[in-house]
């Protein structure tokens, strides 16, 4: 769900030495920092070039789920479902999570195989994925047209929340355990020799310190060259839109995704969220253009009618 930046921590004096620099205040940086002062490291720094969730964080449609083909995915997923159903008591934070489920829709016979493969790799974790005919699909989402569908997978506990507010909940546990954070600081360099780091130098001067995490998303390939490693990040921009928001709340759907064509969508309050996943040229633009919605539109006339913009 798209979020704000969160300016809750000050801009604080720059230490000269830390037991480790996290470089990114997204989610990644913040619960990085978090879960280390959770574990008892002291002297953790956090470093963020503006405000913290001002990057990827602030910006994405807040999916969360175990539905993946890849072993690995489902059980950080999984972990990471389980984390959130109990970041209210843990945190005392609304992140929004609503456990709508996730539902990809199967127009071919290759898509039906892959889920099928896929729903039997995520309930070997734990999960309870099912696959669906396409009547039962519509069923639970009723924007959809039935005749078009092969199948599809229903994964109940899967949803979406609000990542920003997930981030301010991280980043004020972590100050509270001692974390000093560093917004407005930019990294200019990180210092090694002989292999080991040995500093990391900002706008603000340096810091001692032998660990630095790299949490800096689509920035981290730079991160990566300070120290002379390669690390495969290519920003890509993607876009999302949303309806207006009616005088009645729209039917609550899951979170919903053609995999042929990408297109996917999900309730926004009393309106609905609708992106799809098309070619857009590598670099860090963030400029909202419309030329996506050809694409969205052409998809949703399959699949979701009454989506599309009338001709």
């Amino acid at each position: 769900m798209a979020g704000q930046a969160v300016s809750l921590v000050c801009r604080t004096a720059q230490p000269e030495h830390a037991s480790v620099v996290i470089i990114g205040g997204g989610i990644m940086g913040v619960s990085i920092a978090f879960h280390l002062a959770e574990a008892g490291v002291r002297g953790v720094v956090l470093v963020e070039r503006t405000e913290l969730g001002s990057g990827s964080s602030a910006k994405p449609l807040g999916g969360v789920r175990a539905t993946f083909s890849d072993p690995a995915n489902v059980a950080l997923g999984k972990r990471s479902l389980d984390a959130y159903k109990r970041f209210g008591e843990e945190f005392g934070a609304d992140i929004g999570l609503r456990q709508v489920g996730y539902l990809f829709l199967c127009r071919s016979e290759a898509e039906v195989l892959d889920c099928e493969a896929s729903v039997a790799v995520q309930n070997s974790f734990g999960s309870n994925s099912r696959m669906i005919s396409g009547a039962e699909a519509a069923r639970i989402n009723p924007f959809l047209d039935p005749e078009v569908l092969l199948a599809a997978s229903f994964s109940p506990q899967d949803g979406y929340a609000e990542p920003s507010r997930a981030v301010a909940a991280y980043a004020a546990a972590a100050q509270a355990a001692g974390v000093r954070f560093l917004t407005g600081t930019e990294v200019l360099a990180v210092e090694t020799a002989a292999g080991s780091i040995r500093s990391v130098t900002t706008n603000r001067g340096t810091i001692r310190t032998d660990s630095v995490i790299c949490a800096a998303g689509a920035w981290s390939r730079h991160v990566g060259q300070m120290v002379g490693v390669e690390l495969p990040v290519t920003p890509v921009r993607r876009q999302i839109g949303m309806t207006r928001q009616q005088p009645q709340p729209y039917p609550e759907v899951p979170f919903t995704l053609d995999l042929s064509t990408t297109m996917y969508f999900h309730n926004y309050g009393n309106g609905m969220l609708l992106g799809i996943s098309n070619q857009q040229a590598p670099g860090f633009g963030r400029d909202f253009s419309f030329e996506w919605l050809g694409e969205f539109n052409a998809a949703a006339r399959i699949c979701a009618p009454s989506l599309a913009e009338p001709d």
